[in-house]
């Protein structure tokens, strides 16, 4: 794979994580609640879920069920969601 391939997949997937995040954050303040109550229903630390709203952690398909289940969500809804808001944004190229 080339250097320009792997710096363009590098590219989605911090898109990627970045969206997921909104998405959790959206769904979160959707619920009223704050990042501890959320950290304490999914099992996580709540700087961990900082992390995640701002799409700065590559999280666990565990740890996506989790949060999935605490916002009261299906895990596929949370993809769609993140697919929506790629949708939504307009690409920088």
């Amino acid at each position: 794979m080339s250097q320009a391939a792997k710096n363009k997949a590098a590219q989605t997937e911090n898109e990627l994580l970045s969206l997921l995040g909104e998405v959790v954050r959206k769904r979160r303040l959707a619920l009223d609640l704050s990042q501890e109550e959320l950290a304490a229903r999914a099992g996580v630390h709540r700087t961990y879920l900082s992390d995640i709203e701002r799409g700065a952690r590559n999280i666990t398909i565990t740890v996506l069920t989790r949060l999935a289940e605490a916002l009261e969500v299906r895990v596929s809804r949370l993809f769609r969601l993140t697919e929506q808001q790629s949708f939504e944004k307009p690409r920088k190229r």
